[in-house]
């Protein structure tokens, strides 16, 4: 075992949760629009893209995102481009939904670009940990161990960089933060002013 792998291990402590984990209150968690913290900079989730396209992005959230530093991963473009896979190609509006996927895509920065941070082999080391841990105590099936294999590469990228994560998905961004209470989570809801 790497004594960078040890460390990650020493830091998480994987072995310490046992229990499943809570869902916390939403008056425990950060929410757009109810706390006064504003951050620096924000590393989006793929829900943020997804919102934004299908327009049910807060408008709260729109006058944060103006006024932070938006950073971007290729784990959500990833996420993104799936879905062009997923969608059903007989379905009338799948190449409309295609095309503004891809406009998404070409606008972001690429992975050269400042704003664009690619998860490195401690990310992958720390997310590796993070997920496994939490798929462990809350029984998640297969589906589900993948699911949050890329959340947990967000939440140790942005925590690496110093960024909050934004995303509408409380359910794996809570218990993530739950195990790992240095990483910063900032939520939003759909259909807030």
């Amino acid at each position: 075992m790497s004594s960078e792998f040890q460390a990650t291990l020493r830091r998480l402590k994987p072995g310490k949760h046992r229990a499943q984990l809570r869902p916390r209150t939403e008056s425990e968690l950060e929410f757009v629009g109810t706390t006064s913290h504003r951050p620096a900079k924000l590393l989006y989730d793929t829900t943020v893209y997804i919102d934004i396209l299908q327009g049910r992005f807060p408008q709260q959230g729109e006058a944060m995102l103006r006024a932070t530093e938006a950073w971007h991963s290729p784990v959500t473009e990833g996420e993104l481009a799936a879905t062009c896979g997923l969608l059903d190609p007989t379905h009338s509006q799948t190449r409309e939904i295609i095309e503004q996927i891809a406009a998404v895509i070409d606008r972001r920065p690429s992975y050269r670009s400042y704003r664009t941070i690619t998860p490195d082999p401690e990310i992958w080391r720390e997310a590796g940990v993070l997920s496994g841990t939490l798929a462990r105590i809350q029984g998640y099936g297969r589906e589900e161990r993948r699911r949050v294999l890329n959340d947990a590469l967000l939440f140790a990228t942005a925590r690496k960089y110093g960024c909050v994560v934004l995303s509408r998905n409380v359910r794996d961004f809570d218990l993530l933060q739950q195990l790992d209470p240095s990483g910063r989570v900032m939520f939003y809801r759909i259909g807030a002013p």
